[in-house]
């Protein structure tokens, strides 16, 4: 199984390149397999990245080896609402985060946090009702840019509640649904007024340590950024302010 992968010829072949395109590969592995075929390629493209050898950048663009995938320590806070919420509201779709997340790779160190909540749109207001009488503090329901300058960082506990938009990138950890790093890098950009705080020189900074950091699949991210309509406006911000590398874009 190793000699079919030749995994040390495929490093030496591609280690002073930051990234390869699914034509590259398929051409180094012919040079050993001229029959290859389409379907077998596929399926060793897909062991290649569960061994770690590859990491997907975009559909068709790879690089050597992985960064690890970004997994956020969920609080108890956390993982009390989502508890509650899963147990009074069966099967919801819902995904919860916090703003200390961000922490970890932001210039400067925020000291207030604040919990975004996200469940399927039918489910905001009976969730939102539900909440309010649970006693975890001030809780919002989509706050318009009024709300979030008067009372959003008051408390040490505010909850944003919010609607999970379809097919957003999200993983579990342990019992609760969280966000994934592609997610939240949207978020933070689409969402100026909600996290003010990160926006600027500090989104440009949070942005190139995540990615020195941890693996970040581009093309889930650049899907979830079309869905909230802002795709084209993000590829420029990452094109024009970011270390990430313009291969990437085109």
């Amino acid at each position: 199984m190793a000699k079919q992968f030749i995994i040390e010829e495929l490093k030496e072949r591609f280690k002073e390149e930051k990234f390869f395109n699914r034509e590259s590969l398929l051409a180094f592995y012919r040079q050993f397999s001229p029959d290859l075929n389409d379907s077998t390629f596929r399926w060793r493209i897909f062991q290649l990245k569960a061994k770690g050898v590859i990491a997907p950048v975009t559909q068709d663009l790879f690089t050597l080896g992985s960064r690890p995938d970004f997994k956020p320590v969920i609080s108890d806070f956390e993982k009390r609402i989502a508890n509650k919420v899963e147990k009074q509201f069966s099967g919801i779709k819902y995904a919860i985060w916090s703003t200390k997340f961000v922490n970890e790779f932001s210039l400067h160190l925020s000291s207030r946090f604040i919990t975004i909540l996200q469940v399927e749109i039918d489910a905001l207001e009976p969730v939102y009702a539900f909440l309010k009488n649970q006693n975890l503090g001030p809780v919002y329901f989509q706050p318009d840019k009024k709300e979030i300058e008067r009372y959003i960082f008051e408390s040490e506990k505010t909850i944003i509640l919010q609607s999970l938009i379809t097919k957003a990138p999200t993983q579990k950890i342990g019992k609760t649904v969280t966000v994934k790093l592609e997610k939240i890098i949207v978020d933070l950009f689409c969402e100026k007024d909600l996290f003010i705080s990160f926006q600027g020189s500090e989104l440009v900074h949070i942005i190139n340590t995540a990615y020195e950091r941890y693996a970040i699949n581009f093309a889930t991210m650049f899907h979830y950024a079309r869905r909230r309509g802002k795709e084209m406006k993000l590829k420029q911000f990452l094109k024009e302010r970011t270390d990430i590398p313009k291969a990437i874009f085109q």
